[in-house]
């Protein structure tokens, strides 16, 4: 089966920790363990003249296929223009087909967040349990997949089960995509904490009975106040401002 538990990576040598009476917490990646995607492609829009293409790509069903593997990277850059021609989104139009390509390539990669690679050892060290959501997409060449899958090793390490959209075919705010996840954990939604940029992510899951917390990017240190917010809800320190 395509939404099967077999296709979330659980690496083996880090067993899931027994959840009685355990909370888990669930970590968005682009925009909580790393800087935002987001803001990367608002600075790619204004670079050039445009509107913020986040606007756009919210609501594109070739994004929305692109992580969910549905559509090739190679394809998407074509298929988004034609979109975008189709919608009448004139900004998407003058950007054209290279320019969309250019901004995927530009999304590709983010620095990861120290404080929050602090955070999620200190949640482990005190028994939690960490796991993964990310809706992401992956290059169709499978010598470019491992090499990629190689890279993001140390990231892959840090939590107990990594949930990809690309990989299971589903994505946020699907709330099947939540129930993916906390299966593969094995806790129910009230057991959860879970950390997420994007509004409409959080209200699905808040919706199923997770407990949310919106990790902001509006400077560069104004992720800290979800790890603030984070550690009051699991009694642990875990960030420290006057060691940033």
């Amino acid at each position: 089966l395509k939404f099967s538990l077999s296709r979330i990576t659980i690496p083996s040598s880090q067993p899931l920790p027994d959840m009685s009476g355990r909370r888990v917490v669930l970590f968005d990646l682009g925009g909580v363990v790393f800087e935002s995607p987001i803001m990367t492609i608002r600075r790619f829009s204004k670079d050039r003249g445009f509107s913020d293409l986040n606007v756009f790509l919210g609501s594109s069903a070739s994004w929305a296929r692109l992580e969910r593997s549905e559509l090739a990277p190679g394809a998407f850059a074509q298929c988004i223009f034609d979109e975008a021609r189709a919608r009448g989104f004139e900004d998407g139009v003058k950007l054209g087909v290279q320019g969309w390509a250019e901004l995927l390539r530009t999304i590709g990669g983010h620095s990861i967040r120290p404080s929050m690679v602090t955070a999620i050892r200190l949640l482990r060290e005190a028994g939690f349990t960490v796991a993964a959501l990310t809706n992401n997409f992956s290059p169709s060449d499978p010598a470019a997949r491992a090499a990629l899958e190689q890279e993001q090793a140390p990231v892959r390490s840090l939590f107990h089960a990594f949930v990809e959209s690309s990989v299971v075919g589903l994505r946020k705010p699907d709330p099947a995509f939540y129930e993916l996840a906390l299966r593969a954990v094995g806790c129910k939604a009230e057991d959860a904490i879970f950390l997420d940029d994007i509004g409409k992510n959080l209200k699905s899951a808040q919706q199923m009975g997770i407990h949310t917390i919106h990790v902001k990017n509006d400077t560069e240190e104004t992720h800290l106040e979800a790890l603030e917010e984070l550690q009051r809800l699991v009694g642990i320190a875990l960030v420290d401002r006057s060691k940033l």
